[in-house]
């Protein structure tokens, strides 16, 4: 692997936080007698940033709540579960020290907001992992647009086309497709032909270090 930095998106790469952030839109959603699932949040949420969740669930519901409301709702209860029961997804660490070791630079570009960020850094105890972090928060545009992998890039002082990045949705493929950097799909779901973008496809981050021996 020829590259100077990787990229780590966070929820689903990092942390098993998918299902916890189902588990919040739907508790939330509930509070105004709306019923979704978890397919109604992988479909039309997954990888995108609060405010565009929440925009989503609010127009899509036509809810009589202000979207702003409907967001700290979610990442209250988001952020407590993280703290009490996030983990981290298989091989995390494992992949950490291999790119440590071969002295890569090693970047977050999240959709969540710090104080996800803050939640799950503080549980899985990675914040000597990276040197630079970026939230979409940040942004004018969350993903798809490449913005916070951009960011990412530049912060680290590294050019877009030495950058590695590991992803595990459509939404953040796009992002880094955009951003004109390689990109790794990292996802139980790896065969899905939605994700044939990716440069290359992986089970776990595991097999991302198995491939690299």
């Amino acid at each position: 692997m020829n590259k100077q930095a990787v990229i780590f998106d966070m929820d689903g790469v990092i942390i098993d936080s998918e299902p916890l952030w189902q588990t919040a839109q739907i508790e939330s959603l509930a509070l105004f007698g709306v019923t979704i699932s978890r397919e109604d949040c992988e479909r039309l949420t997954m990888g995108k940033r609060i405010d565009d969740i929440a925009r989503t669930w609010c127009d899509t519901h036509s809810l009589a709540v202000a979207a702003t409301e409907l967001e700290s709702m979610i990442l209250t209860r988001l952020c407590d579960a993280i703290s009490r029961q996030g983990e981290a997804m298989q091989g995390v660490y494992r992949a950490l020290e291999t790119f440590m070791a071969r002295e890569l630079k090693i970047a977050l570009a999240t959709s969540s907001n710090h104080v996800v960020i803050k939640a799950v850094f503080d549980r899985l105890d990675l914040w000597e992992k990276f040197s630079v972090i970026c939230s979409a928060e940040d942004e004018v545009n969350g993903k798809p647009h490449p913005d916070v992998y951009l960011s990412a890039a530049k912060a680290l002082g590294v050019d877009v086309s030495q950058c590695l990045v590991i992803e595990d949705s459509f939404t953040g493929l796009t992002a880094a497709k955009r951003a004109a950097m390689t990109t790794y799909l990292v996802s139980s779901e790896y065969q899905n032909e939605k994700f044939a973008i990716a440069d290359a496809r992986f089970s776990n981050l595991n097999a991302v270090v198995d491939s690299l021996s």
